[in-house]
């Protein structure tokens, strides 16, 4: 069975990338039914029917409440780390490959710093070297922790999606998607 709905959580993300949330064109007509979605964009060219009801399949809805994802949770590893900052490092701003690089503490443990999304970025040694515990040199963007979308979307995940009206709700880079799947 063909899953030719697209479904968001209620804050238009999706529910998850890997694998894509869809539904089957019944799936989603049924939650329509039900007024437990929001239909953002239908399928013009494709109509169903019943005897008392005919009605366009929805292409993209949107849940009426938010699910919640706490269980998505990010693993704080120095992959990922090198992941979020795209194997740049955050003081000279080149692109390394990860023998080359390290993870630096913002603010230094020995003044406190903790081990931790907000206070760790990736450095290439020699600007590790330089910094050493000076908590004056700070990198050139300020570390934060990421969302599973965010951090999906800096690995080579290549989406296949079906159609083109999904793509407004899929803030993943262009070269990453591949349509018609």
């Amino acid at each position: 069975m063909s899953n030719d709905t697209l479904l968001l959580n209620a804050d238009g993300t999706p529910l998850s990338v890997i694998p894509l949330s869809t539904l089957t064109w019944q799936e989603s007509v049924k939650l329509v039914l039900l007024d437990r979605v929001t239909v953002l964009s239908w399928h013009d060219d494709w109509e169903i029917h019943s005897q008392s009801l005919t009605m366009n399949v929805p292409s993209v809805i949107v849940t009426r409440e938010y699910i919640s994802r706490a269980k998505q949770s990010i693993n704080f590893n120095r992959y990922n780390v090198f992941a979020r900052d795209r194997h740049i490092c955050q003081y000279c701003g080149d692109i390394f490959s990860p023998k080359d690089l390290t993870l630096d503490h913002v603010l230094p443990r020995s003044k406190g710093g903790k081990t931790s999304w907000e206070n760790i970025v990736t450095a290439c040694k020699p600007c590790n070297h330089t910094k050493g515990n000076n908590e004056r040199i700070l990198p050139k963007k300020k570390p934060v922790k990421p969302d599973f979308f965010q951090l999906a979307a800096t690995k080579s995940v290549v989406l296949h999606i079906k159609y083109e009206d999904w793509l407004p709700y899929l803030n993943w880079p262009e070269d990453k998607i591949k349509m018609g799947a």
